[in-house]
């Protein structure tokens, strides 16, 4: 079972998925001050990441 949580109360460093049924992870690392959103990137491509706002629900404790 999934559950949704803002991006904001995600750990850095923890994993994450934008839908239930992504096949995508990702990883939360820092915030950036001046654009107020979180880098992210994708757990099997280290070259890609997206930025998220911190309202931005999230789906959490899936099995990968």
């Amino acid at each position: 079972m999934t559950t949704t949580v803002a991006l904001k109360d995600v750990k850095r460093g923890d994993l994450f998925k934008r839908k239930a049924d992504a096949r995508t992870v990702f990883v939360r690392h820092h915030y950036n001050r001046e654009d107020k959103t979180f880098t992210c990137s994708d757990w099997c491509d280290i070259g890609r990441c997206i930025f998220l706002k911190g309202s931005t629900q999230v789906f959490v404790d899936f099995d990968i």
